[in-house]
C-alpha cells in the first residue's frame, strides 16, 4: 500500500485557506502542517482540519514530501527555493515569482534536485479552457478581457498585469507558443502604487494579433476571450463556462461545460504528479514564459496618472 503524500501549506490568506480545505479531504494526502505569520489564523485552521500550525515555513523543511505556496509574490522565490533544496515537490501560486530570472532559477534548481515544480495557473483546469484548446487552430486574432470589482481585502503586492492579466497571457501562450513582437501596454493606478487597470497589445511571430485588457477596479466581474480564425470566431465565457462558435458560413454552436472545482482539480493533479501518476500540466517552464511576457509588457508600459480633483 502506497503511503499518503505528506503535504504542507504555506500561506493562509484568501486562497491558501482553500488549499487547506481541499488537501485535508484528499485520501492520498496527509496534511502535516499549515504555515502563516498570523498565528491565530494558523491555529484556527490547524484545529479545524486536524493538523499542526506553524509560523515559519522552515519548520516543515524535511517533514513534507510536497508543499503548496500561497503567500505574497515577493516571498515565493525564497520559500520555494528552501523547499526544493529540502527535496520537496512544489506547487507555487501565480505569478511564480516577482522576476522571471528568479523563476528560471527555481526551474533549474528543481531539475537539479529531480523535484517537481508546478505553477498555479488555475484557468488551465477549467473545462471550457481545455475545450477551447481543442477547438483553436492557427488563430488570426485573440482578445481577452478580465475584470473584477475593487476588493480592499485582496493582496495587492503586484499590479493587475501580474495579478489578473497573467492568466490570459498563459492561456494565449498555450494556444500560440513562441516569440512575441511589437509589445505595447498602458496602465492606470487608482488605489495602489501598482497599475490597477491595464491594456496591452502584442503580435506573435506567426502574425496573430493579441489584445489584453485587465482591471481590478471594475463595476462587475468579467472573464472572457474571443478567438478569430479564417472560418469562425469563438467566444469563451470563463465565468459561465460557455463557448459560442460563430461559423462565418452562417451557423452558430453553443457549448456549456460543467466540472469539478478547478482548484480541486489542480491540487488533485499536483498530488497525482507527486505519486508518479500524471505529468505536470503547468510545469515551472510555463510559469517562466508567462512571467517573461508580463515583465516585457510592464517594461514597455506607459503609466497614466489619474486627474487630481481640485
Amino acid at each position: 500500500m502506497i503511503r499518503p503524500v505528506r503535504v504542507g501549506v504555506v500561506g493562509l490568506g484568501q486562497w491558501g485557506r482553500h488549499h487547506v480545505r481541499i488537501l485535508a479531504q484528499l485520501p492520498q494526502v496527509h496534511l502535516v502542517g499549515v504555515v502563516d505569520r498570523d498565528t491565530r489564523e494558523a491555529a484556527h485552521l490547524a484545529h479545524r482540519f486536524d493538523t499542526r500550525p506553524y509560523q515559519d515555513h522552515r519548520a516543515l523543511l524535511g517533514e513534507v514530501d510536497a508543499v503548496t505556496i500561497a503567500v505574497p509574490t515577493a516571498l515565493h522565490y525564497e520559500i520555494a527555493r528552501d523547499f526544493l533544496r529540502a527535496d520537496a515537490h512544489v506547487l507555487v501560486e501565480k505569478p511564480m515569482t516577482v522576476a522571471a530570472e528568479d523563476a528560471a532559477d527555481l526551474v533549474d534548481l528543481a531539475t537539479a534536485r529531480d523535484r517537481l515544480l508546478l505553477v498555479g495557473h488555475i484557468e488551465r483546469f477549467k473545462p471550457a479552457v481545455q475545450r477551447l484548446f481543442r477547438l483553436v487552430d492557427e488563430p488570426m486574432a485573440i482578445a481577452a478581457r478580465r475584470m473584477r470589482p475593487y476588493d480592499a481585502a485582496r493582496t495587492m503586492d503586484v499590479g493587475v498585469v501580474m495579478d489578473l492579466m497573467i492568466h490570459d497571457i498563459d492561456i494565449v501562450q498555450s494556444m500560440v507558443p513562441g516569440r512575441y513582437e511589437d509589445l505595447q501596454a498602458i496602465g492606470l493606478c487608482v488605489h495602489n502604487s501598482h497599475e490597477d487597470l491595464a491594456a496591452a497589445r502584442l503580435r506573435t511571430a506567426g502574425g496573430c494579433l493579441v489584445t489584453l485588457y485587465a482591471s481590478r477596479v471594475a463595476a462587475r466581474k468579467t472573464a472572457e476571450m474571443e478567438v478569430t480564425m479564417t472560418d469562425r470566431a469563438i467566444h469563451l465565457d470563463l465565468l459561465r463556462q460557455t463557448i459560442t462558435i460563430n461559423y462565418f458560413r452562417g451557423e452558430t454552436q453553443r457549448i456549456t461545460l460543467e466540472g469539478e472545482e478547478p482548484l480541486e482539480l489542480e491540487l488533485r493533479h499536483f498530488i497525482a504528479c507527486v505519486r508518479g501518476e500524471a505529468r505536470p500540466l503547468v510545469p515551472g517552464e510555463d510559469g517562466v514564459r508567462a512571467l517573461s511576457v508580463a515583465e516585457a509588457l510592464l517594461a514597455r508600459m506607459v503609466q497614466i496618472t489619474p486627474p487630481v480633483r481640485v
